[in-house]
């Protein structure tokens, strides 16, 4: 990897982690869609291989902008349309799984829960590139968050920590496993959970959260 395209993912990791770090827990789900569309933006122009491939990658990238752009404004049945025509006709390609991603975003905002986990597994079991699934994966977490199936949401919680232990999410995903607990009357777990969060990422605003949750808790 050259030192240009190292710059261009560390800025952008580091730009999502503002945007993550400032948007509350209800506007998760245009969270979401900004950060997926932004890391699919960058994998995608570096999927690069054959002529046919550029073409039919452009196409796929220029529909998906237009669906972003849609979503931010709102008109769902534009982008539904769009997402499906980028699904069916790119279905293998780094833009089809960012559009299942936005397309679970709207199922989960309309409650068709079961609708957005089915996008979200395929995504999960097959999508390209790598980096996009633990971005599907933290979006189970949070349909069953919207759910209030907190139980289920414990489970996606640890599932992601087991195989994400460095990604940039992990720290929230901590939290939130704490709450959730909370959530359920469970508070010895949760103070295992924010204890776990001190020795795991001791110098950081996760760290200071947790610590005034064992405080409060106590």
């Amino acid at each position: 990897m050259n030192l240009a395209l190292q710059k261009v993912l560390v800025n952008g990791k580091e730009k999502l982690l503002r945007i993550f770090t400032k948007i509350s827990k209800s506007n998760k789900l245009k969270l979401f869609a900004i950060v997926g569309f932004f890391l699919c933006v960058v994998l995608i122009g570096l999927s690069i291989s054959t002529f046919k491939f550029q073409k039919m990658n452009k196409i796929a990238s220029e529909k998906l902008s237009a669906a972003y752009i849609a979503f931010s404004q709102g008109n769902q049945g534009v982008v539904l349309n769009l997402l499906d025509e980028i699904i069916a006709n790119f279905s293998k390609m780094p833009s089809a799984y960012q559009a299942r991603l936005i397309k679970a975003d709207i199922f989960t905002e309309l409650h068709f829960y079961d609708e957005a986990l089915k996008l979200l597994s395929e995504t999960i079991e097959s999508g390209v590139p790598d980096t996009i699934k633990p971005l599907a994966s933290v979006r189970v977490i949070y349909v069953y968050d919207f759910k209030k199936d907190y139980f289920n949401a414990i489970i996606a919680s640890k599932d992601f920590i087991d195989k994400y232990p460095n990604h940039f999410l992990t720290k929230d995903v901590y939290l939130n496993l704490a709450e959730y607990y909370v959530s359920l009357g469970s508070n010895d777990e949760a103070l295992k959970i924010f204890n776990e969060i001190l020795i795991n990422f001791p110098v950081t605003q996760e760290a200071e959260k947790a610590r005034n949750r064992i405080n409060e808790i106590k």
